[in-house]
């Protein structure tokens, strides 16, 4: 497929939005906007103006704020309605009302479709698909035809879904895009029914794939293959049921797999970036295992895995992560070896090549630590101090005394309760004694230990901590099963973020050392010395 151009369509902010739990405002679809356009696509589809209030008035917005480099607006709506004009459907003159270059009309393809839920004969549903783009190709917008449930309606009844596509061709569409809108298809369903089209169908090709069979990228690549050069999906496979083809990995192995000019610029070295940006504003988190982009794409945690990838990253990576501005981590836990600590030493700044005492000591109590409960894949900087003590370099902020929780309610009230904890350590030669109150025991003992410690680190209080999991470890003892807390901190002026574990026989035994250990760690990486 080398010297082959697709178009990239990307459809976040209307189809994606249909994604249960997601709810974008304006804003947010202001905000997504300049990220996809970032990001190279050719089209952001913006909504359908006319039907959503939202979306009119985000075109409204759009016509007048945003000003992209490589893409262009496409509003989507549908054909005009049966027993009226294309020009008298208020719809239909919504989406030239939204000023959008590009209009994007999904038509029924399935007979089964026009007959059952639009309600009309199959031939008065091919003239509303006429009609319609005839229309809005005469007012100078460039039209694209969505074929909804295109391959279940070909399966069916190919001659009449054929049919459907040549009334768009006829009237003017510039792209006809088939949909598998159940998201049912697997590949080479897909590659024979995109191959039999081409041949009939004298238009560009496009297709939109959902994932509920799992596979709307392959679905989406193999159209390509097959002759399709326009693809439309989510980033982050964002969408409704189990979402839309994922348009960052169909880009990814379009372009690095298949040499596809995809993009409209080189915005994929971006697009792990880009990709968690757009699921901060949408507040969905970003998919750890998700292909090129997420958190573990390129994690190693094997210790076979490492030793390999000390001598050639090549060995156990598809690609090199950077062209995804993605990074390659080495995970620390049970299974690693002297290779894989060695690896993370250097990834953390320490070079430990040679070093074979200190990396078996270390590997030692990584899996003894990882067999008592510890888990230190999830948390590097727990992984850093546990390697900075067996080099000597952990300087001992405080000394701890004491510490103790107490914890009243009263019975059959749950809003008349309180904890309060106590904390006793030496700090920067003195002995201080701090009293916290909290709606926990957590909460009581993280007050306690920050008031205790502030008057000698102040820095401490540009620690807030963000985020609190707890887990039960697997045990038969009941209620005296190990528990493991993971903690994660972040830095309020410069938004450094780092995790630290815990475990202990209780959460509040774990939760003091987890806690403990991100006031430490925090101070070594604002270059803190002992006072």
């Amino acid at each position: 497929m080398t010297d082959l151009t697709v178009e990239v369509y990307d459809t976040t902010l209307r189809d994606g939005a249909q994604q249960e739990g997601m709810n974008l405002s304006v804003a947010d679809k202001m905000a997504i906007a300049p990220l996809l356009d970032e990001l190279g696509v050719g089209v952001i589809e913006g909504g359908w103006p006319g039907a959503v209030p939202k979306d009119t008035e985000f075109f409204a917005l759009a016509a007048k704020e945003l000003t992209f480099r490589n893409a262009q607006l496409a509003a989507f709506g549908m054909t005009r309605k049966a027993g009226t004009t294309a020009a008298a459907d208020p719809q239909v003159r919504a989406l030239l009302d939204s000023e959008a270059p590009i209009v994007t009309l999904v038509a029924k393809s399935d007979i089964r479709h026009a007959e059952r839920a639009l309600r009309v004969a199959p031939d008065e549903n091919l003239r509303m698909i006429e009609e319609t783009v005839a229309f809005l190709a005469g007012e100078g917008r460039r039209v694209i035809l969505d074929a909804e449930h295109f391959f279940d309606g070909y399966q069916y009844d190919a001659e009449y879904a054929i049919r459907a596509l040549q009334a768009g061709v006829a009237a003017g569409a510039d792209v006809v895009c088939l949909c598998d809108t159940n998201g049912g298809m697997l590949p080479d369903d897909v590659s024979e029914i995109v191959r039999a089209v081409g041949e009939r169908v004298d238009a560009v090709l496009g297709m939109h794939a959902h994932n509920d069979s799992g596979c709307a990228v392959a679905n989406s690549m193999a159209a390509v293959a097959a002759g399709a050069t326009h693809v439309q999906g989510c980033v982050n496979g964002y969408g409704e049921r189990t979402g839309n083809a994922d348009l960052v990995a169909v880009v990814a192995n379009l372009e690095l797999k298949r040499g596809v000019s995809a993009l409209k610029h080189d915005g994929l070295a971006e697009s792990t970036r880009i990709a968690h940006a757009i699921a901060e504003i949408t507040n969905i988190a970003p998919f750890a295992r998700q292909p090129y982009v997420g958190a573990s794409a390129f994690a190693h945690k094997a210790g076979l895995h490492a030793s390999a990838i000390r001598v050639d990253p090549d060995l156990y990576q598809h690609l090199d992560p950077s062209l995804v501005g993605n990074d390659m981590r080495m995970l620390v836990s049970e299974m690693a070896g002297r290779a894989s600590i060695e690896l993370k030493g250097k990834e953390l700044g320490f070079d430990l090549a040679g070093q074979n005492e200190l990396l078996g000591r270390v590997t030692d109590r990584v899996k003894h630590a990882e067999a008592a409960g510890y888990t230190f894949d999830a948390a590097d900087a727990s992984f850093e101090l546990l390697l900075r003590s067996e080099l000597g370099e952990t300087p001992a902020f405080w000394d701890v005394e004491t510490w103790r929780v107490r914890v009243s309610s009263v019975p059959g009230d749950p809003t008349d309760a309180d904890a309060e904890a106590v904390v006793k350590v030496r700090a920067g030669s003195e002995r201080i004694v701090a009293l916290g109150e909290g709606n926990g025991p957590v909460n009581a003992l993280d007050h306690a230990l920050r008031d205790a410690l502030c008057g000698v680190y102040p820095e401490i209080e540009e620690f807030e901590l963000t985020d609190f999991k707890v887990r039960i470890m697997e045990a038969s003892h009941g209620t005296d099963a190990v528990t493991r807390v993971l903690i994660t901190t972040v830095h309020r002026e410069t938004g450094t973020t780092w995790r630290t574990v815990g475990v202990g026989p209780n959460v509040i035994e774990a939760s003091w050392e987890a806690l403990a250990d991100s006031l430490v760690y925090g101070l070594l990486k604002a270059g803190v010395e002992r006072r």
